[in-house]
Parts: structure tokens; sequence; C-alpha cells
């Protein structure tokens, strides 16, 4: 049955999801849950530990089931599962996946990191994001480089597959024009700092690969300055925190 989203906090929330990925028995252990709202939506992100000897074809099917146990809670929720053998220090391989497709050039990133071993040697399978415009060929270039980077920066990874998708991520959406959620989010966050009156002129720019965020707060004319700064600050706070991709957020004071 879904969650009534009105009645229960974030924390509540992956609380929740959190027991009931447990009590999957083929869960070895579930370590972290986290719960964002951005505008409409409920992004949800579950670090899972499976048995060590399990096949990617078995990892994929788990994580489908836990994916659609989350979905059936919170119906339009964008979920991700990211899986490791039991016992593995996860957190090193899945930051140095997420550090090196960062930097290399044309990829948008990489999510559904599962890692797993076998026959004492590591198995990287990921979901590499990639321009909906790009070619084919220039594609799998990106997806070898990264195949590459990694096997030279951890030999004892063996095998990695790369599962390529167009960029489907919110702020592409918005820089296309397409959607309006950010913009909605962003106006619905002002209204939690009663300094702010109105916010207005929300643009978003990529810039040398960069997300760059420029809006206009407005103020009570007889605010101080150091109130309108503080009040500024909180508010990229909190939009950094609901959309951590911003790298850099303008914010243009203004007398209401």
């Amino acid at each position: 049955m879904p969650i009534p989203l009105v009645e229960r906090s974030e924390k509540e929330i992956a609380q929740i999801i959190k027991k009931r990925v447990q009590a999957l028995g083929e869960v070895r252990a579930c370590h972290r849950v986290t719960v964002r709202a951005t505008g409409k939506r409920y992004h949800v992100d579950i670090h899972v530990s499976l048995d060590s000897s399990l096949r990617f074809e078995t990892v994929h099917r788990i994580a489908s089931k836990i994916e659609h146990a989350v979905k059936r809670m919170l119906v339009n929720a964008r979920v991700t599962v990211q899986t490791d053998p039991h016992g593995l220090r996860r957190e090193d391989i899945r930051g140095l996946v997420k550090r090196i497709a960062d930097e290399v050039p044309g990829s948008r990133g990489v999510h559904n990191i599962h890692v797993q071993k076998i026959d004492e040697k590591l198995c990287v399978d990921l979901h590499l994001e990639v321009s909906a415009n790009m070619t084919v060929k220039r594609a799998n270039e990106i997806s070898d480089q990264i195949e590459k980077e990694l096997k030279r920066a951890n030999p004892h990874i063996s095998e990695i597959t790369v599962h390529m998708e167009p960029a489907s991520d919110l702020i592409s959406r918005e820089l296309r024009g397409n959607e309006t959620e950010f913009k909605w989010f962003v106006e619905h966050a002002a209204k939690r700092f009663p300094e702010v009156k109105k916010v207005h002129g929300i643009r978003i720019r990529r810039i040398h690969g960069r997300l760059h965020l420029v809006l206009h707060c407005e103020f009570d004319r007889n605010l101080s300055m150091k109130q309108a700064h503080d009040a500024s600050t909180k508010l990229e706070n909190a939009i950094k925190t609901a959309y951590p991709i911003i790298d850099r957020i303008d914010v243009h004071e203004e007398p209401a």
C-alpha cells in the first residue's frame, strides 16, 4: 500500500523502506536508504549487500525486486539500487567508479552500480548516462575509456559491464526547456524562509560542463543586508541538498 506522503517525513519514509528491504530473504544487509523530495517527485537511493556467490543475472533480479517493492510504496519514485558482495568495502569501489566516470569527457554520470566478487576477482556492472544526441560510436568510446581507467586504477577488477542510456535526469530536461519541476521546487523551497518575499528569474545553465543556477530573491526593503544574505545562504543550501549536481548558485538580492 502506498505511504501517505503528507503524513511522513523523508526520514520516516527511509526507515520504512529500509525495514521492507531488510525483510527480503535474499538481502544480507541494507546499509543505507536516503530519500529526497525534489518538487513533486521522490528519489530513493538504496545500498544493499548480497551473497558474494550470486551471478549478475540474480543480482539484477533482486535489485528489480527491491525497486518494485519501493514503487509499491512510492508510486512515482525514481529508485536507484546499488549492490555489493557481503563483506566488501563497498564505498571504496563505488567511489572509484563514480570518480572515474565523472572525469571522462562526455559522461553524464553513472548509477545503479553493482559490484560482485567472483572467483576472487571483482566484477562491476553499472549504468552510464550520455547525451541523448550522442552517436553510438562516441558513446562506446566513452564506455571503453571508463573500463580502461577502472582496470588501471584497480587491477582486481576483472570484468566490467556498462549499460549505456540517454541522459534523462531532471536538469537535462530543464536545460532543454521541457520541464518545470526544478523551478517549482525553488519557488516552494523559498517559502520555507519568511524573509524571502518572492523568487523570479530562475535560470540554469551548463558552463564548461558545470551547472550554474541564477535566481533573483526579493526581500523587505527594510531588512538588513546581513539578514537577506543569511536567508539567501539557507535557500542555497536547501537547493544544493536536493540537487547536489548543481555546482554554483548566484542569488541576486533585491528590494520587494
